[in-house]
């Protein structure tokens, strides 16, 4: 059995190791200029990207809704059906636009990968609706999605496991 000094460094270095992972957010969120457009309406989406030199955003729009273009460098940008992939180089931003269907909802999603850093995550979920009105899944031939707190855990979440490790091995070295 570890004694409670050792106990005590394993705990100090596993929240050493864990708070900055959960503290620093995903360097990519998504802003969308509406999320109830109106029937075949452009709306802008806007990706802003922290502290990644190279790499790349991969975004999938729900079904039904198409890519209407954007202002980022051609050569960097690769629409394939629900899926439109932006390289990044040292950029803030990615504005681009969708058009809504006639009817229909969903969720975009993304993922972002640094490649410098050599990490990647997902972005949460951001949900549409054509003038607010919810369709199921299975009727606009999407399939169910994740929601965003089952796309990524909350930090909380994280801090809470550590503070419960700490606890326990507080309690364990007592005895």
């Amino acid at each position: 059995m570890i004694g409670s000094p050792a106990n005590r460094l394993f705990c100090l270095v596993l929240l050493l190791l864990v708070i900055p992972a959960a503290v620093c957010g995903a360097p990519v969120t998504r802003t969308l200029s509406t999320a109830e457009p109106g029937a075949d309406e452009v709306f802008t989406v806007s990706l802003s990207i922290e502290d990644m030199a190279l790499g790349g955003v991969v975004e999938t729009l729900p079904g039904g809704y198409a890519f209407a273009g954007t202002e980022h460098p051609d050569d960097r940008v690769l629409v394939r059906g629900q899926q439109v992939a932006f390289a990044v180089m040292n950029d803030t931003a990615v504005t681009y636009s969708v058009r809504a269907p006639a009817s229909g909802s969903g969720d975009i999603t993304g993922t972002w990968e640094d490649f410098l850093a050599e990490s990647d995550g997902l972005i949460a979920a951001s949900h549409v609706a054509v003038d607010g009105i919810e369709t199921s899944a299975e009727s606009a031939g999407v399939g169910p999605t994740a929601s965003p707190a089952q796309q990524a855990a909350s930090p909380f979440a994280v801090l809470a496991a550590v503070a419960g490790l700490t606890l326990a091995g507080w309690w364990g070295g007592r005895r």
